[in-house]
């Protein structure tokens, strides 16, 4: 049998190889919107690394350039050599954002798109891991935050039989009330936003048809959120600066996160990794308390990564290339706090 030699690109590279050609993409040197200038190179850069699934038979329902260039985050940046030895004994948690969603104003489950968003980040999380190593899947109890844990669990099983790593044991997606979406107090009842919303619409319609009382307070805070919403702003830095009597805070929602991740952290085994799904919202408001500014609302499966330190009392967290270490705030509470 004589030896054959392949001196031709596969046809998905030899596309891609093409497009480049024809587009002739060129990372620009300099930052785009408030992004610092590295972020944006990073984020080019796997830009161009994501543009070669295009053509792969498993390539994503939609894609496009600019699609790719959201949702592909850059790399974690370069820790100071002080922090990577504390990182080396740390707890490692990512709170992912959930993948793209058919909407908001209902608990919908996600497009084909977030299907496909969820199923890669796990493959690309399965990347880090190692044998032995113990993987818990914790999401919120919403339809999208489940799905979205769902996809990553079955993407990490895919990446761990295609890069043949043995010997990792995956806990089954679960549930856990800590990493519920921030709440509306509806007549003492707390509701997600996106049920009390729903709610909203049906007693709103009762109010208009009989014409009879005030509606309550929670339905005019509500109102106005969603109105941003429509108007194609941005409701969520609302939530995180204007406070309101009937929608939990912000504060409350990143206590209750980090009791959740320490609550996942306690059920062991020591060592267990933390990949937990959940809303854009209280991921950035976990972000925005430890760097002291907002750094913008996470991209479908976009992560904020923890590390929780030996002894979990303090803990570092990394988001869009700007790492600190910060103290578990869930340590302190005031007099007056019930949990």
């Amino acid at each position: 049998m004589s030896n054959v030699t392949r001196d031709q690109a596969p046809a998905y590279l030899a596309k891609y190889q093409t497009r480049r050609l024809e587009a002739h993409i060129q990372p620009e040197p300099d930052a785009i919107g408030d992004e610092p200038g590295f972020v944006t190179r990073a984020r080019l850069r796997s830009t161009e690394r994501a543009l070669a699934d295009l053509d792969r038979a498993d390539a994503p329902p939609g894609r496009t350039e600019a699609f790719a260039f959201e949702s592909v985050a850059p790399r974690d940046f370069s820790m100071p050599e002080a922090m990577r030895r504390m990182a080396a004994t740390s707890i490692d948690v990512r709170l992912i954002r959930h993948g793209q969603t058919q909407g908001y104003v209902t608990d919908a489950a996600l497009t084909p798109l977030g299907r496909w968003q969820a199923r890669r980040k796990g493959q690309d999380l399965a990347k880090g891991l190692k044998e032995g190593d113990t993987v818990r899947f914790p999401h919120a109890p919403t339809a999208r935050a489940a799905e979205t844990s769902i996809g990553v669990y079955e993407g990490v099983q895919q990446a761990l039989a295609r890069y043949g790593i043995q010997g990792v044991t995956l806990d089954d997606p679960t549930p856990n009330p800590w990493f519920k979406n921030f709440q509306v107090v509806r007549d003492g009842d707390e509701m997600d936003v996106t049920g009390a919303f729903a709610e909203m619409n049906r007693t709103k319609e009762a109010y208009e048809r009989t014409n009879e009382g005030e509606r309550p307070g929670w339905m005019h805070e509500l109102d106005r959120f969603f109105r941003i919403l429509f108007a194609g702003g941005d409701p969520i830095t609302s939530w995180l600066n204007i406070p309101m009597h009937y929608v939990e805070p912000p504060g409350s929602v990143v206590r209750r996160h980090w009791l959740g991740v320490l609550q996942e952290i306690d059920k062991g085994p020591v060592g267990a990794k933390v990949y937990m799904c959940g809303h854009s919202g209280p991921i950035r408001a976990v972000a925005a308390s430890a760097v002291g500014h907002d750094p913008g609302e996470p991209h479908n499966t976009e992560d904020v990564r923890i590390r929780v330190l030996e002894g979990n009392k303090r803990a570092m967290l990394t988001y869009r290339g700007r790492g600190v270490e910060v103290e578990i705030p869930v340590l302190h509470k005031p007099s007056w706090w019930v949990n």
